[in-house]
Order: structure tokens, then C-alpha cells, then sequence
């Protein structure tokens, strides 16, 4: 079986993400966008979701697996997210 790969949440938190309250079954980090909000949901079957929200509107949505941190950042990147550690 392939084992793939979801960010912690220390990686999740130095890109700027804070956690939020979700429902059974998955976790969920936000931060703010220029526009509106990026979320990140974690599932315990190692799927993610990527969710943008814009003027309670969502904009973008994406929901699978990946093998990697690169594979993750790569991710960010192709829908323009940052993908660096935030400074403090």
C-alpha cells in the first residue's frame, strides 16, 4: 500500500496557517489571503483538501493526495500560495 504524505502541523503553522475547530475526522488550518482565507483540511486517510474562500465564495478547491513536501509546495505554488516559512 502507498504511503502518502501530509504536512504537520508545525510545517502548516511556519507558512501561517493557525488551526481550527473541525468536525470528526479531519483538521483544519486557515490563514488569511490578500482576498479572503486559505484553508488546508487533513484527513485520516491522508487526503488533503486546499479550500480558498473570497467574499464567502469558494474560489478554489482541490482534494487528493500527495508524495511529498515538494509535491505539497508545488501544490501551493500552482494555485499561488505562498509556500515559504513566514517570518515572525
Amino acid at each position: 500500500m502507498p504511503s502518502f504524505y501530509q504536512p504537520s502541523a508545525e510545517l502548516l503553522q511556519a507558512f501561517g496557517f493557525t488551526r481550527f475547530s473541525s468536525p470528526a475526522g479531519q483538521t483544519r488550518y486557515s490563514r488569511p489571503s490578500e482576498c479572503g482565507q486559505e484553508t488546508v483540511v487533513l484527513y485520516p486517510d491522508e487526503e488533503l483538501a486546499l479550500l480558498e474562500a473570497v467574499n464567502g465564495q469558494l474560489l478554489y478547491c482541490f482534494q487528493g493526495r500527495v508524495a511529498s513536501e515538494a509535491e505539497f509546495r508545488v501544490l501551493l505554488r500552482q494555485v499561488n500560495w505562498p509556500a515559504e516559512v513566514q517570518s515572525a
